[in-house]
C-alpha cells in the first residue's frame, strides 16, 4: 500500500490519515474544496482541490491522482457533511445536499477507484459511514438516510468485486472529536468523543492488514451513547 487517495483531506479523520500516510513516506494524493488547507499538509502531497459534487469532478481527481502516482493502491473516502436537525424543519434543500454530498459522492469515487481496482486485480477502498450508518438518530433523518445508503451500497460494491482483488472497509465511528462538531446545532461532550488519533489508527490498521484479509466493518463508539 504505497499510493493512496485521501478525500475530505482537508481537515479532521481526512487531514490526520493522509498527515499519517505522508509521514510514513507513502505517495499521498489529497482532494477537499480548499487546496490552501491541502497545500498545509506539505510539499509532498499531490494536491488535487476540488468540489466532488460538481459534474466530473470525482473521477477527474480518482483518474488523476493513479495518473500522477502511477497507480492507485487505496483510497480513503472522508468527504462528508453533517446535518442534525428535526425533520419537520429539513427542506428539500438540505436533504438533497446532504445526499449528494455523503452518498453521491462515495459513489462516484468508489465507482471510478474500482475500474482502476479492477483493471490492476487489487485495491482498497475505506469510507466512513460512521455509527449512524447502521443505527438510527433522533434529528438525524437525512444525515441518516445518507449514512444508511453509503453502508448499503458499499456492501453491494463488495459483493460485486468479491473476485477482482478489491477490499472494501467501513468504519462506523460514534462521536469522534474533529471540527465537524463546530457547525452541529447540539450540544455534546468533545471529552467524552474519540480521540482522533484513535480513530486513525484503526483506520491504519485496516490499511496495513495483509492483502488476504479484508477488515470489513469497524465499531467504536463512546460507551455514554451505545447507539448498536
Amino acid at each position: 500500500m504505497n499510493r493512496f487517495l485521501v478525500t475530505g483531506a482537508s481537515s479532521g479523520i481526512g487531514a490526520a490519515v493522509a498527515s499519517a500516510l505522508l509521514s510514513r513516506g507513502l505517495q499521498v494524493a489529497v482532494n477537499a474544496r480548499s487546496e490552501d488547507k491541502l497545500r498545509a499538509l506539505g510539499d509532498s502531497a499531490v494536491v488535487f482541490p476540488g468540489d466532488l459534487t460538481a459534474p466530473g469532478v470525482a473521477e477527474r481527481v480518482v483518474r488523476g491522482a493513479a495518473e500522477q502516482m502511477g497507480g492507485l493502491d487505496g483510497v480513503l473516502h472522508a468527504t462528508g457533511l453533517g446535518l442534525i436537525k428535526p425533520t419537520a424543519e429539513t427542506t428539500d434543500a438540505e436533504f438533497t445536499r446532504v445526499m449528494n454530498v455523503n452518498t453521491r459522492t462515495a459513489f462516484l469515487v468508489a465507482n471510478e477507484a474500482c475500474r482502476i481496482f479492477t483493471a490492476q486485480k487489487r485495491g482498497l477502498f475505506l469510507t466512513i459511514p460512521g455509527v449512524l450508518g447502521k443505527a438510527p438518530m433522533r434529528n438525524a433523518t437525512a444525515y441518516v438516510a445518507s449514512k444508511y445508503a453509503v453502508t448499503g451500497m458499499m456492501k453491494c460494491l463488495a459483493l460485486e468485486h468479491q473476485r477482482n482483488g478489491v477490499r472494501f472497509c467501513l468504519f462506523h465511528f460514534g462521536g469522534v472529536d474533529t471540527p465537524f462538531w463546530n457547525d452541529i446545532g447540539m450540544s455534546v461532550q468533545r471529552d467524552k468523543m474519540i480521540p482522533v488519533d484513535t480513530a486513525v489508527a484503526l483506520i491504519l490498521q485496516a490499511i496495513d492488514a495483509p492483502p488476504h484479509l479484508a477488515l470489513s466493518e469497524v465499531v467504536m463508539q463512546p460507551d455514554s451513547h451505545i447507539l448498536v
